[in-house]
């Protein structure tokens, strides 16, 4: 190619030497035969210019939408515990890790918690082992004595109400029985008396001993409940009351050791200090101690028209501009609004890769999508291509002249546009100077796809 421009050079040198001879052949150019050498017409003074050759790749026409960006992930981290600062380990901008330890509250009020915990839990369990051990076997072993005991007293009384019967009996037959020889006279009234009144107490201490095996037998009945409840239920509830109370301090222990543990306050992500709120040795006095913001990934929220919004996807492409950085990057939607906001537009999240840190939260951001793309096109400068009256044409370096040629446009990427037909990617296109230009004029080209040819 190089080669070419160096003949084509030569022979815009070969036409200017000519020209510039006649203008020496005759005043105001008028040798060789007359005014503008043969022909007697004055010659036309070559147009300075560039021309390039259509650059041949992708072409986009894009929607652009403003934006700011926003960290990934932003969390403020307070600790549970209250009083006094101990330690702050970072400072705003600098990077932690997940679980490091970003602050640590004073730990003195929360030992004591936790060794008062432990007490009352170890005090519970003896309890506990008291339900279970010699003390309740015991109280088991004096229940069933109680009932040994009662039954006994119960065979005892039916012994006695037996010895009662027979005593009754026989105090019955011989009252029976003399009280026939006291009607015939055998007895004095004194004898039978007395016949009587032994009667009467045999009697009573039959009905005395019926009373006490009735006394017995309750006894025995009580003392069997109360072995059924101490056995069945007693036993049980004072172990489930104990458990209980095992159970209860074992919470508040760990209650405890949960608040000495979150005395030490760790980061939840990876991430940068953006805030520290805390100073060592100060009351803690702030909801926000510290604000961690993760920006390995960035993200852009713009808000667009239904005629964008249908036509996106989540992970579609968007290319971001950051006028501040001077550089251009690439994220997908991650998000698409699934209803339109109060104005009918509809947010759209984009998610940045921000591995190099160049990103910060607050900066404003171009996003485009594509509305038109084409692949393998020729793409021309858009000031090289003119437009009159609706027909587009670009002038196409001829040699020293220059040709006019109508051409068909394709997508238009604002500061470039597509060419579909009229020109061949190794025409070379006037893209400065061509304003001027008239099918035929004579040119100069001075640079060709940026580099001077000619002076």
């Amino acid at each position: 190619m190089k080669f070419r421009y160096k003949i084509m050079v030569l022979a815009l040198a070969s036409v200017m030497a000519v020209g510039c001879g006649g203008k020496k052949d005759g005043p105001e150019g008028q040798g060789h035969g007359g005014p503008g050498g043969p022909g007697g017409e004055a010659q036309k003074e070559a147009t300075a210019v560039y021309a390039d050759n259509p650059n041949v790749g992708t072409i986009r026409n894009q929607y652009t939408y403003s934006g700011t960006i926003s960290p990934n992930e932003q969390v403020t981290v307070a600790g549970t515990v209250q009083g006094k600062v101990a330690t702050v380990n970072y400072d705003v901008g600098d990077s932690v890790s997940a679980g490091a330890v970003l602050y640590t509250m004073d730990t003195s009020s929360l030992n004591n918690a936790v060794r008062s915990a432990e007490a009352s839990l170890n005090a519970a369990r003896t309890s506990l082992k008291q339900t279970e051990g010699g003390a309740v076997q015991t109280q088991i072993n004096n229940s069933k004595n109680a009932i040994t005991s009662c039954e006994t007293a119960v065979e005892n009384a039916k012994v006695g109400l037996d010895s009662a019967r027979v005593a009754l009996e026989k105090a019955q037959s011989d009252y029976d029985t003399n009280k026939q020889l006291f009607d015939v006279g055998g007895i004095s009234q004194d004898t039978l008396t007395t016949l009587e009144n032994a009667l009467t107490q045999a009697k009573n201490n039959y009905t005395n001993a019926e009373l006490g095996l009735k006394s017995a037998e309750d006894s025995l009945a009580q003392a069997q409940s109360s072995y059924d409840i101490l056995v069945n239920q007693t036993i049980g509830e004072n172990k489930e009351s104990a458990q209980n109370a095992v159970n209860s301090a074992q919470i508040a222990l760990d209650s405890a050791r949960k608040n000495l543990s979150d005395a030490a306050v760790v980061s939840p992500i990876s991430g940068t200090v953006l805030e520290c709120n805390v100073t060592a040795g100060a009351t803690l006095s702030t909801n926000a101690p510290f604000i961690i913001i993760d920006q390995s990934t960035v993200n852009v929220e713009v808000n667009v028209s239904e005629q964008i919004i249908s036509a996106l996807s989540i992970d579609s492409s968007a290319d971001i501009s950051v006028s501040t950085l001077n550089n251009s990057f690439t994220g997908h939607v991650t998000e698409l609004a699934p209803g339109a906001n109060s104005d009918g537009t509809y947010t759209v999240k984009i998610n940045i890769d921000n591995s190099d840190g160049k990103l910060k939260s607050g900066m404003s951001a171009k996003v485009a999508f594509d509305k038109e793309i084409s692949t393998n096109a020729m793409v021309l400068p858009r000031d090289a291509v003119l437009d009159e009256d609706g027909e587009y044409y670009v002038f196409v370096a001829d040699g020293d002249t220059a040709a006019k040629k109508a051409v068909e446009i394709g997508v238009d990427g604002g500061s470039e546009i597509e060419v579909t037909s009229g020109i061949e990617p190794s025409d070379l296109v006037i893209t400065k100077g061509q304003t001027y230009l008239t099918d035929g004029a004579p040119l100069n080209v001075v640079k060709i796809n940026g580099e001077v040819v000619s002076e």
